[in-house]
């Protein structure tokens, strides 16, 4: 398959990589829509020790599922793949879980690939009415939703219940 491969720092590379084989509780899916994430330009300028090169990188992915009982369905991914019997995870805190993972960051490779492999339970079911290449943002918007209900969560009850975000990037916006 052919992937963009994050080859060192500010060198990026299109070219073919092994194909991805999905696991016994995985599904494949055809890439067809990646956001560009600060991460992943972390990555690129060489300012993140956590995603050597050679890598592919991406994780605001959506696309269709290829084979299986699910073939054809349209999905967006939650990129954070998690052991689910830790504490942690059994308290519903998988991104404490010591034994996660990210797609883009190894062992997984990420999404700026023909095809990725993840578990069904990473996956959400896209409408036809949504175009992937909106699903794919998806992943940035929970995270700024997250933000938000976590700052309001903290408020006192008694309190007014707005917020203001101030700064700059995807997540801000």
């Amino acid at each position: 398959m052919k992937a963009l491969v994050y080859d060192g720092v500010e060198t990026l590379n299109f070219r073919d990589v092994p194909d991805v084989i999905a696991g016994t509780d995985e599904q494949l899916i055809r890439v067809e829509a990646v956001g560009i994430c600060g991460s992943d330009m972390h990555a690129y300028l060489g300012h993140d020790a956590r995603r050597p090169a050679p890598l592919i990188l991406g994780h605001e992915a959506a696309g269709t599922i290829v084979g299986g009982d699910h073939d054809g369905m349209r999905v967006t991914v939650n990129p954070l793949v998690s052991c689910l019997v830790c504490p942690a995870c059994k308290s519903g805190r998988e991104n404490l879980c010591p034994k996660r993972e990210i797609i883009s960051m190894p062992p997984r490779e990420g999404a700026f690939a023909q095809f990725i492999a993840m578990p069904m339970r990473n996956l959400v079911e896209v409408p036809d009415n949504i175009a992937l290449s909106k699903a794919a943002l998806a992943e940035p918007l929970a995270v700024s939703w997250h933000a938000a209900r976590l700052g309001i969560e903290a408020l006192h009850p008694s309190m007014d219940r707005r917020a203001i975000v101030i700064g700059g990037g995807a997540i801000g916006l």
